[in-house]
């Protein structure tokens, strides 16, 4: 025989309204954060793919955040070596001039350039100094200083490391050049002609003698070279700087990929929410009701 009991009908009621608050209290919470849980469980057996995806994209925002400080520091690198390529044409206007007389003071010049433009700073940091970034890469400032020095590789002070940065898992860079590396040929074109012109064969004068003639049309060809040295490694900076932009966008679509994942399995869909609480809403009035109803119900009655 199957027993009636008020007390058995009032729990029954109770559980249903209990979960029904549960339930209510969910999908409110789905539709204020737009997620369908607070943690890694509301996502249930996908919850490794979000952390792995979270990871991925972790990775990917250090990426691209080393390749944008990488292009800042390019640009500004490609700004000095445009001005060291400048110099070098300068020295190479200034040997073409036919007056001995004012010479010296054009080379010098160009040579204040190209020193002011190998000790450029970026961030506080030397630029050409490799990871030696807080000393002046070039020791001298004077072309009188260059040319009492034993050897043109006296006047470098930079260390033999270029500075690198890893722009994805498997790629490292190297985003830095060296003082030494870009214009020792061009120093040397610098010592040489000051030691001629300190030397048995100098000053240079106007007109100029047949020995500084000569020396001058020697010297125009190592300057022509050293100055097509530069304009080459202005060329692979521009190399450089177009990997880098190119590296910055495919993080950034890998970052809209992993987004969107992570979105697809831990966003819900709003209108899809919004009825799944009006839903719950109803349930609860209902159970509500069907408990209030049950409290004030006594199967005594219906047994007299």
């Amino acid at each position: 025989m199957t027993r009636i009991s008020t007390f058995g009908a009032s729990q029954s009621a109770l559980l249903d309204l209990m979960r029904a608050q549960q339930s209510l209290f969910q999908a409110q919470q789905e539709l204020s954060t737009g997620k369908k849980g607070a943690d890694l469980k509301g996502v249930g057996y996908q919850a490794e793919t979000i952390a792995a995806s979270r990871g991925a994209l972790a990775r990917s925002e250090a990426f691209e955040e080393a390749a944008v400080r990488s292009g800042i520091r390019l640009d500004a690198q490609n700004v000095a070596l445009e001005r060291l390529s400048s110099s070098a044409g300068e020295l190479r206007s200034a040997m073409t001039s036919q007056n001995g007389a004012f010479i010296m003071q054009e080379i010098s010049d160009a040579f204040y350039g190209a020193v002011n433009a190998l000790n450029t700073q970026h961030l506080g940091a030397y630029m050409f100094g490799g990871t030696r970034d807080d000393t002046k890469p070039m020791a001298i400032s004077t072309l009188a200083e260059l040319a009492a020095l034993p050897t043109v590789d006296d006047a470098f002070q930079n260390n033999d490391l270029e500075p690198t940065v890893r722009i994805d898992q498997n790629t490292e860079v190297t985003v830095g050049r060296l003082a030494s590396d870009v214009a020792t040929d061009i120093m040397a074109s610098f010592k040489r002609i000051a030691e001629f012109e300190a030397g048995p064969n100098g000053p240079f004068v106007d007109p100029m003698t047949e020995v500084q003639q000569a020396f001058i049309v020697g010297e125009l060809q190592n300057i022509v070279a050293a100055q097509d040295g530069i304009i080459s490694v202005v060329g692979m900076n521009g190399v450089m700087q177009a990997q880098i932009e190119s590296s910055q966008q495919s993080q950034k679509d890998r970052q809209d990929f992993l987004t969107g994942m992570i979105s697809d399995i831990e966003d819900v869909d709003m209108a899809e929410a919004a009825t799944k609480f009006q839903t719950a809403q109803n349930v609860l009035d209902v159970s509500a009701k069907t408990f209030a109803s049950l409290t004030q119900v006594s199967l005594l009655n219906f047994l007299r």
